[in-house]
């Protein structure tokens, strides 16, 4: 065993982490076929082999420690595979907003599991990774990685493909006034309905309908017509509901990853910038404006927040850290963003085997006051969006069909 230093994103995620919102990433596969349990135990050994930074976990929990290190074992200390038979679509829901619900161990790795959940000839398969460990990009490549050592090839990911620029000039966002929140659906049906806990709506886009809101303006890139059909539903949303003020502003993850990678490298290398519309810009065609500020934020995309930041410093004992950042997130909480859209590129078709994944789907977190976050993956001719939302705000997202 050896350890590692903890690096001042990880040690964000850790501080962000709270019992009733765990800080997990969620990529699910859906399969058109049975897998073979022992098959797949051994392509996640293969993997945990293969990438140390899977097998890690914290070195000590204790709350006076000054700075986290990672402690990665020569072995996984258990074993991640969870297995699960579920009958029908209501009961595979259920079992995602279950898992989702619960806190990973960070005193033993690794710190992802995969639950193989089974319907007769169908399988599914729901990756929890932390993001203390992980970003999405080293989430979804965990897939990719178990997906490949179980078809007998290399226990890795793929590097990422470099993402289409968009062409022409970049500014930066102009901030003005407070950011739009969404406002709860709640409606008095649901008085009696859990508000703890995250659920899960899953959208199929076909890429045809973004290529053509693209071409509305030559500069837009897919993506970007994607971020701007996002604002335009929340703004509409809430217009109809009589608080249509403040400015729409998107999170928007990009990876940091050197192009020239062989293999995807693990861990936490995602650097974080926002978007921001106007609402005159929401109800007419933002798309000129997006295209603009995705591609500053592609150069000038920063790893977290200053304050975030100050507090990965080890300038007090880690829980001393955590007690103070919890009142420091409230007093901001009025400036944090109104909502993410984590898009993570092109997937190539994902085979078990001979077993297809028929469709994939990934989403990160959502804390509140945000409450809503929207992951995005082109899988085949679709985009696939998962839209992850925290029970306070939606039993069922209104909006969630647009598009």
């Amino acid at each position: 065993m050896h350890t590692e230093a903890c690096s001042a994103v990880d040690e964000i995620h850790l501080l962000s982490e709270r019992p009733e919102e765990p800080n997990l990433h969620y990529v699910e596969a859906a399969l058109a076929g049975k897998l073979e349990l022992p098959r797949l135990r051994a392509a996640v050994a293969a993997v945990l082999e293969a990438e140390p930074a899977a097998r890690s976990r914290i070195a000590t929990t204790s709350p006076l420690r000054l700075w986290t290190q990672w402690a990665v074992p020569d072995a996984a200390e258990t074993d991640p595979v969870v297995e699960r038979t579920v009958a029908g679509r209501g009961e595979l829901a259920d079992a995602r907003e279950e898992i989702f619900a619960a806190t990973l161990p960070m005193r033993t790795g690794p710190l992802f599991r995969l639950h193989v959940l089974t319907q007769g000839r169908i399988t599914n398969l729901i990756l929890v990774a932390h993001h203390a460990r992980f970003d999405g990009y080293a989430a979804l490549g965990l897939m990719q990685a178990i997906a490949s050592a179980y078809s007998g090839g290399p226990p890795h990911a793929p590097a990422t493909v470099g993402r289409e620029d968009a062409k022409g000039a970049a500014r930066p966002p102009r901030y003005q006034g407070p950011p739009m929140r969404i406002e709860p659906g709640r409606t008095a049906q649901d008085r009696d309905a859990p508000t703890s806990g995250y659920r899960f709506r899953h959208v199929a886009m076909d890429l045809r309908d973004l290529t053509n809101a693209a071409s509305y303006y030559a500069e837009a890139t897919v993506e970007d017509a994607l971020l701007a059909e996002i604002a335009r539903a929340v703004y509409e949303w809430n217009a109809s509901l009589g608080k249509a003020w403040g400015q729409v502003r998107v999170t928007v993850p990009s990876d940091r990853r050197a192009s020239e990678e062989k293999y995807l490298a693990l861990g936490n290398r995602t650097g974080y910038g926002t978007v921001v519309l106007d609402l005159a810009e929401v109800a007419g065609n933002p798309l000129a404006s997006v295209a603009a500020q995705t591609k500053h934020l592609r150069r000038e995309a920063a790893e977290a927040d200053p304050l975030a930041r100050a507090f990965a410093e080890p300038w007090a004992p880690f829980g001393v850290r955590r007690a103070l950042k919890r009142p420091a997130d409230r007093r901001t909480a009025s400036r944090v963003d109104t909502t993410m859209l984590a898009h993570l590129g092109t997937a190539s078709t994902l085979w078990f085997g001979a077993v297809r994944t028929g469709a994939l789907w990934y989403a990160p977190p959502a804390p509140l006051p945000m409450g809503l976050a929207v992951g995005a993956v082109r899988y085949g001719n679709r985009m696939h969006l998962t839209l992850r939302y925290r029970r306070s705000l939606f039993t069922t997202p209104p909006f969630w069909g647009r598009g």
